[in-house]
């Protein structure tokens, strides 16, 4: 009976650690004056403020240090974490502790499914093979969980700052046929309340300060284009240094790139539309068709049987 009590009572607190991580990872719902107030401090808030969760949303931070630290004792190597690092860059996580966070979440949520797996298993089919298998099983999950995670922040990421691209390069082209300069015009666009929430404002932003900084404009905006991760900047980033070297209209060559951003969205957009139909079929067939064929010869098939039925009976 001690022994079945035990079980039970590491289950709930293994259950309970569990669900406190999920809701300090994705609860981020904010009050609408948090949100005014957040707004209105978007201009003087540095990037280097995003991290792999915003602290600032849940009050306290021991819990992502004592993540961080239990990261800091796994042996990880130098090659592994520059890629996660450069993945977590193109997600948005720019804080030195991120690479930490994000192992040590790994491990926790290994280890967690681990443990709730096993007990779970133990109390329910007293097998300690299969409890082994099966966590197992669940700290290989709890492993990948993370990697989901950083890979549908990536993808979401670029996703914003393709569509947002051209709409800023409008912009960046009016302020070059004003008259400013390109370091003029990327602090215009990093300064500009329309696109103040996009990420590619903050981006830019980035650019503006490292050359107020010192760093060549070249190199900053080839910077832009590893921390985005996204081809259209990379070619952007090309185009102006060309561009600069050249000595070739930068108003002209800009208006030609934004066009063609919106052609190929455009394109994307039409390829998304016509593989609809695919995408339906596997619905149709396997959820709607049989339920149309119930209703429609459910009632034939009854009065068929019950024909049949009856004439047996004769």
């Amino acid at each position: 009976m001690s022994v079945f009590f035990l079980i039970t009572l590491l289950t709930f607190v293994a259950v309970g650690l569990l669900a406190y991580f999920a809701m300090s990872l994705f609860t981020t719902k904010k009050t609408m004056l948090q949100e005014r107030l957040e707004d209105l401090r978007k201009e003087h808030v540095s990037y280097e403020a995003e991290v792999v969760v915003d602290t600032s949303k849940h009050g306290d931070t021991k819990l992502f240090k004592a993540v961080d630290a239990i990261s800091s004792a796994l042996p990880i190597s130098t090659g592994t974490q520059s890629k996660y690092r450069k993945m977590l860059i193109q997600a948005g996580c720019r804080k030195g502790s991120a690479i930490g966070i994000f192992f040590g979440l790994k491990v926790v949520a290994g280890l967690g499914l681990f443990l709730v797996l096993c007990l779970y298993t133990l109390s329910v089919r007293h097998d300690p093979r299969l409890a082994l298998v099966l966590g197992i099983l669940g700290f290989i999950a709890g492993l990948l969980m993370p990697n989901v995670w950083l890979n549908e922040k990536m993808k979401k990421r670029k996703t914003e700052i393709f569509h947002s691209l051209p709409d800023v390069l409008d912009l960046m082209t009016v302020c070059v046929e004003a008259g400013l300069g390109l370091d003029a015009a990327i602090i215009k666009i990093s300064e500009e309340r329309q696109f103040a929430k996009h990420v590619l404002a903050f981006e830019f932003r980035i650019v503006s300060q490292e050359i107020r900084a010192g760093k060549p404009r070249s190199e900053a905006l080839r910077d832009m284009g590893d921390r985005t991760g996204v081809d259209d900047i990379k070619s952007l980033v090309a185009l102006l240094i060309q561009t600069d070297k050249l000595g070739a209209s930068l108003a002209r060559s800009l208006r030609v790139h934004s066009d063609s951003l919106r052609t190929k969205r455009r394109q994307m957009a039409e390829e998304a539309a016509a593989k609809t139909p695919i995408k339906l079929i596997f619905p149709l067939a396997f959820f709607i068709f049989p339920a149309l064929m119930v209703v429609l010869l459910g009632p034939a098939v009854i009065k068929i049987f019950d024909t049949l039925l009856g004439h047996a009976v004769k």
